[in-house]
């Protein structure tokens, strides 16, 4: 879940918007040391929010889908036998836009998250995230680009094949 403000600026107008956003993101990691996990991660996400175009010109609705794949990477600062984690996360991933009115372009995001593990068993747990993420998009079928910076929560649940 991620909730932000943002500003559009181009040439001709200025929009304001508040957005909602919904993220479903598979990892898939391996263990390359003790504690540190390296990985590849793909998101799939669902924006919707409504903007007011600066002035009173007019304001509106807009809703988008962002395909993301990338790298991650994972410490657990306490040790395995535990039934709770403490973990830092960093990810980079890169991805495509399809929105409304056809709008298309290509995206960026760079996250670090921290946050508690908690495991029902020696090989699964659910975790609560709290991280820091910064986005760069920019649309092919328009002169728009735009960045974003907040903070996000996330819930995941962690399936270890091998512990």
């Amino acid at each position: 879940f991620y909730s932000y403000k943002n500003e559009y600026s181009t040439s001709s107008f200025i929009s304001n918007g508040k957005y909602t956003q919904i993220d479903l993101s598979p990892i898939v990691g391996y263990f390359i040391a003790d504690k540190f996990v390296l990985g590849l991660k793909s998101t799939i996400s669902s924006i919707k929010g409504d903007f007011t175009v600066v002035g009173g010109v007019g304001n509106g609705g807009s809703s988008s889908q962002r395909h993301l794949f990338g790298a991650f990477g994972r410490y657990y600062f306490l040790e395995e036998a535990k039934q709770t984690n403490l973990l830092v996360e960093a990810s980079y991933q890169a991805g495509i836009i399809r929105g409304t009115n056809n709008t298309k372009g290509n995206l960026n995001n760079f996250s670090i998250s921290a946050g508690p593990v908690i495991y029902f068993n020696p090989s699964v747990g659910i975790e609560f995230l709290l991280g820091y993420v910064t986005n760069s998009e920019k649309y092919t079928s328009q002169v728009l680009s735009e960045n974003k910076k907040g903070f996000q929560l996330s819930i995941g649940l962690q399936i270890h094949l091998i512990k």
